[in-house]
């Protein structure tokens, strides 16, 4: 049976299940008012909080590589960003927008934000973050702004086959856009982002990422000649994770810039635990702050700030989580004992 086929399936049985929560809920389902009974009644709730940016530039962002040669200029259009509105998510009656970076980037002269009602309001960018791809925009009105915003999801329990609709408001701000996908793998970007099969462009980078309850699991992500290597017409794209918005939503609020990822280093390299739950240590190495915090070859590292570790896997993932020069618990069995080390994790070093 043909991917395509499989898939009308099931955006099929998403349907059928929609209809069948919505007469009858329980404790893991939420209530009536919030599942609507069709997909058509979900985009329409939705796409009250999704929003339209109209930017003008005097200048936009560079391409990262030279081309030359007789195609050139059909190169450069090909890479070029195309004209019309980019989309956002409106989050809340303060006027919060959140989008994708790239769509604020370069020498911006002015922004508006186009409410699904068509009111068009100016709006100033509040701070932006390199490493997720978002920029939190502030929409600059007296007027009151619809109470609808986002219901967000649970990321942490996004799994590889969850059905997703990609909405944008590009080209034409007073339609939404919808594209149908399957989250295609989770724990992306050091476990802050989630990889989608929904062909994702231009029109609707910045915009929500929603499953079959209408909540939000992720914001699209950049598609355009910044991250070639994203997938840009290469039926992979990536959507920064609800988790991580979250996460990163109050720093932005407050105006202050969050710059590219710096992987935080701990110093150790192991396998899965053989004995069990927890990351058994192959080598530390040397001047690391695992080194400098005692851990030794052969430890098991049961604990990682609290959290019991099911793997070396899930050790990498938090320690991703963290920030370089932030300080943390490790809990170690050695032999017959258990000991407990708070290394600072430092900056990878060059080489490694």
């Amino acid at each position: 049976m043909r991917p395509q086929t499989w898939k009308a399936l099931a955006l099929l049985a998403g349907s059928l299940l929609l209809a069948q929560a919505s007469a009858k809920t329980s404790d893991s389902v939420v209530p009536d008012s919030v599942v609507p009974e069709t997909v058509d009644a979900l985009l329409e709730r939705v796409g009250q909080w999704v929003v339209a940016i109209e930017v003008e530039r005097n200048e936009d962002i560079p391409l990262p590589f030279q081309i030359r040669g007789a195609s050139a200029n059909q190169l450069r259009n090909y890479f070029k960003r195309p004209a019309g509105p980019a989309t956002g998510i409106l989050l809340d009656r303060e006027g919060y927008v959140m989008t994708s970076f790239y769509n604020v980037a370069g020498t911006v002269q002015s922004m508006r934000v186009i409410l699904s009602t068509g009111n068009s309001f100016p709006a100033k960018l509040i701070a932006k973050s390199f490493r997720d791809d978002v920029a939190l925009l502030r929409i600059e009105t007296n007027e009151s702004l619809p109470e609808a915003g986002p219901i967000w999801a649970d990321s942490s329990k996004s799994q590889t086959g969850q059905i997703l609709f990609a909405l944008g408001r590009s080209p034409d701000p007073d339609r939404l856009t919808v594209t149908e996908g399957i989250v295609s793998a989770t724990r992306r970007n050091g476990g802050r982002a989630i990889q989608t099969d929904a062909k994702l462009n231009y029109g609707n980078a910045g915009g929500p990422l929603v499953n079959l309850e209408g909540r939000l699991v992720a914001m699209a992500s950049r598609v355009g000649h910044t991250q070639p290597q994203w997938g840009l017409n290469s039926g992979v794209g990536f959507g920064t994770s609800a988790a991580t918005l979250l996460a990163i939503l109050p720093q932005l609020k407050a105006g202050k810039d969050i710059g590219p990822f710096r992987p935080p280093f701990l110093g150790v390299r192991g396998n899965r635990n053989p004995s069990g739950k927890g990351a058994q240590v192959r080598q530390v190495i040397e001047g690391s702050a695992a080194a400098q915090a005692g851990v030794r070859v052969d430890d098991v590292i049961r604990e990682f700030n609290g959290i019991e570790l099911y793997n070396f896997d899930h050790l990498r993932r938090l320690i991703f989580s963290c920030e370089v020069n932030e300080k943390i618990r490790l809990k170690i069995q050695r032999g017959d004992q258990v000991l407990e080390v708070a290394p600072i994790l430092r900056v990878i070093p060059r080489g490694l």
